[in-house]
């Protein structure tokens, strides 16, 4: 059986892609800095029968990451899937931004990213396969005024993506892209706006069944980018 992980784990995305994960056959590392977050989701998957192990990580640790995929790597076996769902945020006027905001939305959104690559893309050259997913957002094709931290970040994520792919694509390493140009609908954003018409948020399974479209593409048909919106969402 071959491991995934989901880094970025949360009762919304990163929860759907454990899952998704999961019921592909895959064993699933979970990571985030919350074990709250992490093992509800490793429960769930264990009672269906799943595989899992959860762990909580600072993704910008660089040791710590090693470590962690060290130890699911040895609870669950060789690791030939990543999604990586970590994201800093850090938003406010621009002229009132501290350096420590904008690196911190950084750190969790790119670098996170470069040691978890750089942790596994070894094992998937190895194994002559492997799968990288990066979440990214709106804020991965442009900078909205008051959200300059993530714009900076998530924008960093998508060329970091396109370098990977252009790299290991012919390797066997498929690398995809995800923009969500959407708010998700999670139970933070219903309990905010208990009214809010569903059709105006994504559903995060949804997004975790695109993710899953890619990993099964053959390799003479890969899709790098893709970007999920409601119907109701300008673009």
């Amino acid at each position: 059986m071959e491991t995934a992980i989901v880094a970025g784990v949360g009762p919304g995305l990163g929860a759907s892609l454990a899952r998704a994960f999961s019921r592909e056959g895959y064993s699933v590392g979970l990571l985030s800095r919350s074990p709250q977050s992490t093992e509800p989701v490793a429960d769930q998957i264990r009672s269906r029968g799943g595989k899992a192990v959860a762990l909580s990580v600072d993704v910008t640790q660089r040791t710590g990451v090693f470590e962690a995929v060290g130890k699911i790597r040895g609870e669950l076996g060789s690791v030939t899937a990543i999604a990586y769902n970590a994201s800093g945020f850090g938003r406010g006027h621009f002229l009132d931004l501290e350096p420590e905001l904008i690196w911190q939305s950084f750190e969790v959104g790119v670098m996170g990213a470069i040691h978890l690559a750089q942790a596994v893309i070894p094992e998937m050259l190895k194994a002559g396969h492997g799968f990288i997913s990066l979440t990214g957002a709106t804020a991965s094709l442009r900078g909205r005024a008051g959200f300059a931290p993530l714009a900076i970040a998530k924008s960093s994520l998508r060329i970091l993506g396109q370098s990977l792919a252009r790299e290991f694509h012919p390797k066997g390493i498929h690398v995809v892209h995800l923009i969500v140009d959407g708010q998700i609908d999670t139970p933070r954003i219903r309990g905010r706006e208990p009214s809010r018409p569903a059709e105006t948020l994504i559903p995060p399974d949804t997004i975790a069944d695109a993710v899953i479209y890619a990993l099964k593409q053959p390799k003479n048909a890969w899709t790098h980018e893709l970007d999920i919106r409601p119907s109701t969402e300008t673009f």
